[in-house]
Parts: C-alpha cells; structure tokens; sequence
C-alpha cells in the first residue's frame, strides 16, 4: 500500500469512529509522495533527454544540407571555371587564326612563343634556319625579335 491509501484508510477510520469530523475527507488534499515527485522529475528528465536528441538530429541534418549545398555550390563554380577556362582557348584559337585580333597589347612577348623554335641541329643548320624562318612567318613573329628566340 502506499501512503496516499493508508493516510485515506486512517481518515475514513477516524470519521467511522466519529473521532473527526466528515468535513475532513472532503478537505484532506493528497499530498504527493517523494515517489510521485521522483517520478515526475525522471519523467521531466526523460522529456528533455528526448528533446536534446531530437534537436541533435536536426541540428545533424542541417549540417548535412549545409555540407550538400556546399559541395553543389563547389561543382557549379568548378563548372563555370571549366567553362571560362574554354572559352578562353577558344578565344586563343580564334586570335591565333585571325590576323587582324593578333596580339592585343603590341607587346611580343618571347616566352610564350619560345616553345615552338626547332630544335637546333649542329649537323644540319640549312634545315633548322629553313624551318625557324617558315614558323615565324607562319606565327607573324616580328622579324627583329627573330634573333633573340634564335
């Protein structure tokens, strides 16, 4: 029995006997026990256990949205990078094709086109002068920069 019950079965008693009088079961307020409070309290614990894994699994999702976004976000710049970057070739190819675009500031600049200068050969130098000299006229080199890239 708890004590709620044993409190209620003494009061009926005393009433039965007219010891007290029948006004007191009316007013007799159950007071709760520390069982009851330490039932209450686990339970209230219990609740907030359950509202702080809640709020870590939302908190676990967003970061896995963020982290989504972001990686989408890396692949479209990635894409528009890729994009930019052909786009540019293609632009090169075309001022390479078109005489009149040629070079945009009147600057030559040797280092870019140094990579396609022959190979010099000791043995054969008729070959390498013939060949230097179709490639810079092909490429629209400045003829007096030939003999630096020479």
């Amino acid at each position: 029995m708890r004590k709620d019950e044993i409190k209620r079965y003494v009061l009926e008693y005393l009433v039965d006997e007219s010891i007290l009088p029948s006004t007191v079961l009316e007013t007799a307020i159950t007071v709760p026990t520390d069982n009851t409070f330490e039932l209450k309290r686990l339970e209230i614990e219990m609740n907030k256990e359950i509202r702080l894994k809640e709020i870590e699994r939302e908190m676990q999702i967003m970061q896995m949205q963020k982290e989504k976004e972001e990686r989408e976000m890396q692949r479209e710049k990635e894409a528009r990078e890729h994009e930019f970057r052909m786009k540019q070739l293609e632009l090169g190819v075309i001022r390479g094709s078109d005489p009149k675009v040629g070079l945009d500031t009147g600057v030559f600049n040797i280092s870019k086109h140094i990579k396609f200068v022959p190979k010099f050969q000791e043995d054969n130098v008729e070959k390498f002068f013939n060949h230097f000299e179709k490639l810079g006229e092909q490429l629209k080199w400045p003829r007096d920069k030939w003999s630096i890239l020479i």
